[in-house]
């Protein structure tokens, strides 16, 4: 399992912690951090294809495969199962700091402007997602990366930063108590929770793509069929239960299709999306 969004998903999961096939089994919540999510991918690839073994990891999996071909790559050297959350990155600041979308970027378009914004990583969405309002706004906020979201909110708050871009389900905590202010959703739409943040199309910001965060299942290439359709199905039942929607509700997240058809199209279209907007914005890279 790769990062804290992951691990979300491991309480309603559990369930899966029964009788399956010929005998019990039972899921081992394993934590592989590091690379964005590099090291678990490749150490599920070197497991056996027998169902047992699983990787929960997010949509950073696309990136990495679109920056660099020696990445894991969630269709090449994968198996998709299922998609199990979406959410949006937000724009947060501490509460009070600049109450509007409008002001972050009046302030952030002087050229020697001092605002800077944190993400998780470069080479990451929300990195991306800051160099593309920089694009898009006209403006020089400067790039901040942390190794965690955790420590990215822990920056702001103590004033080490102006802004995070993060997922919304990281800052949610922070945003309901009042702690932190957000300025903007990169959805499409508006979030079914944070229904007072406005979208950036909405804000005018048209040509940044809707980006986002969501977390999947996949498991080592070459499956058996029916054991990726029993996982699959397995997990469609859990998303479907009346406890997990309201737990996946209260995280600011959203249920999508949990098909292995509809992962396996949002994989490869995400990672050929990345690969075309990585050369045309020549956006920076992970090393």
């Amino acid at each position: 399992m790769a990062g804290r969004h992951s691990r979300c998903w491991t309480r309603p999961a559990r369930r899966l912690c029964r009788p399956r096939r010929q005998g019990p089994a039972c899921f081992v919540v394993e934590p592989k951090p590091g690379a964005g999510g590099e090291v678990a991918a490749k150490h599920i690839m070197g497991t056996p294809a027998d169902g047992y073994n699983l990787l929960v990891t997010g949509s950073s999996i696309t990136i990495r495969a679109a920056s660099n071909e020696k990445n894991a790559d969630g269709l090449r050297d994968l198996q998709p199962i299922a998609q199990i959350t979406t959410t949006p990155y937000v724009i947060v600041a501490k509460a009070g700091k600049f109450k509007t979308f409008k002001n972050l970027i009046d302030q952030a378009k002087p050229s020697g402007s001092k605002i800077d914004f944190a993400s998780a990583g470069v080479g990451t969405g929300m990195h991306y997602l800051g160099e593309l309002i920089n694009i898009s706004a006209g403006t020089h906020m400067v790039h901040v990366p942390y190794s965690t979201g955790s420590r990215q909110l822990q920056a702001v708050m103590a004033g080490d930063v102006d802004i995070a871009i993060i997922s919304l389900v990281t800052a949610w905590p922070y945003i309901s108590a009042g702690t932190m202010e957000a300025l903007a959703v990169s959805s499409a739409e508006r979030s079914a929770v944070a229904t007072g943040v406005p979208t950036l199309h909405e804000l005018g910001l048209r040509d940044v793509p809707a980006i986002g965060a969501w977390i999947a299942v996949f498991g080592p290439k070459n499956m058996d069929p029916a054991v990726t359709k029993s996982l699959a199905d397995e997990i469609t039942a859990i998303a479907k239960s009346p406890a997990t929607q309201e737990t996946v509700k209260g995280w600011a997240a959203e249920l999508p299709d949990t098909s292995t058809a509809a992962l396996t199209d949002v994989v490869r279209s995400e990672t050929e999306f990345w690969k075309k907007l990585i050369k045309e914005r020549n956006l920076p890279v992970a090393d």
